[in-house]
């Protein structure tokens, strides 16, 4: 397991440069980020500086958006999630 400065230092390196890319890059070049600004969301909710619950609400995670995709492939594939593993 990672130590906790190990962790904040990262996603602070990570919060850093999504935020110069951010402010000074082009909206191509956010793009190419956009998985380490979730990476920096993820270590959040690991140090605990926000809740479960804002984590997995639409400002983050967004599970009840998932969970309308898989209902939606289930109806399409004839598969359910459950069968999946």
């Amino acid at each position: 397991m990672r130590s906790e400065k190990e962790v904040r230092k990262l996603r602070e390196e990570l919060e850093r440069i999504t935020g110069f890319i951010s402010e000074f890059g082009t909206d191509k070049e956010f793009e190419a980020v956009t998985y380490a600004c979730a990476v920096s969301d993820a270590l959040t909710w690991v140090l605990g500086e926000i809740t479960t619950e804002q984590f997995l609400s639409d400002s983050y995670l967004d599970m009840e958006k998932l969970k309308r995709l898989i209902r939606k492939i289930e109806k399409r594939v004839g598969k359910e999630l459950e069968e999946y593993k």
